[in-house]
């Protein structure tokens, strides 16, 4: 599965890399953006390559999604502790059970061993 998963990665990567070469004049193409406020004057960022641009935003994107989801993260590790916290305490309440069940079975073994010859004493 690990290679299957590199060679996927590699292909969809060589395939990044032909699309951007195909496509290098549109990616290099300057522009510049402007925002519009009312009651200020409009800003206007430097020309910038369209490549830059779109990085740019993506990492923006990227960087806002990953903020968001922390506080879901932090709920899902916590959730994980307390679950990994009462599985070691059932555990360790098997075990005490388990060595309970044991004594007892010898106990009781040791019982009946005893009640079958006191039976067959009085048939005799």
């Amino acid at each position: 599965m690990k290679k299957v998963k590199i060679a996927f990665w590699v292909i969809a990567l060589v395939f990044l890399v032909m699309f951007a070469l195909q496509n290098k004049v549109f990616f290099m193409a300057k522009h510049s953006l402007s925002l519009k406020i009312p009651f200020l004057d409009t800003l206007h960022s430097p020309e910038l390559p369209q490549a830059i641009l779109f990085l740019v935003f993506f990492l923006t994107g990227f960087l806002v999604a990953y903020f968001l989801s922390l506080s879901d993260r932090f709920k899902s590790k916590k959730t994980i502790k307390n679950l990994n916290a009462a599985a070691t305490s059932h555990l360790e309440e098997l075990a005490v059970l388990k060595k309970e069940v044991e004594t007892l079975g010898s106990v009781s073994s040791g019982h009946a061993s005893g009640s079958e010859e006191q039976r067959a004493e009085p048939m005799e």
